[in-house]
């Protein structure tokens, strides 16, 4: 059996290779941001939470950034990421958000993105 690369385990469908224990852990400010009392927004370089309103309330809001430069997810065709969002992930949280990658070479001919009907994911 050959040996895998790394991209071969990101670019698998059938599953998310990054798959965290909550955001809280993944935009690193540990222990809910400080809780409901204690929220106090930080911004570094590679990750932050530079806006926290009402935190841990209904309407609650976190701006919040994470960039791999350092520990780069390197893949070829697709990958998925997928985040816990409160225990048993039974809660209605609404999270967006944007990737961008490099490539190696100019690359023009992407496909058309579908209407921005088809692109919201409605709440069923």
């Amino acid at each position: 059996m050959g040996r895998r690369r790394r991209h071969d385990l990101i670019d698998d469908e059938s599953k998310p290779v990054i798959n965290g224990t909550g955001s809280e852990d993944y935009f690193l400010g540990s222990w809910d941001f400080g809780g409901q009392f204690n929220a106090v927004p930080f911004a570094h370089r590679q990750y932050g939470a530079p806006l926290i309103m009402n935190p841990e309330r209904t309407g609650g809001r976190y701006c919040c950034y994470r960039w791999h430069g350092d520990n780069p997810v390197t893949f070829e065709r697709y990958m998925k990421h997928t985040m816990e969002h409160g225990h048993a992930n039974d809660r209605g949280d609404n999270f967006y958000s944007a990737g961008y990658w490099y490539q190696t070479t100019p690359y023009t001919d992407f496909p058309a993105l579908p209407p921005v009907g088809q692109r919201v994911v409605k709440a069923g």
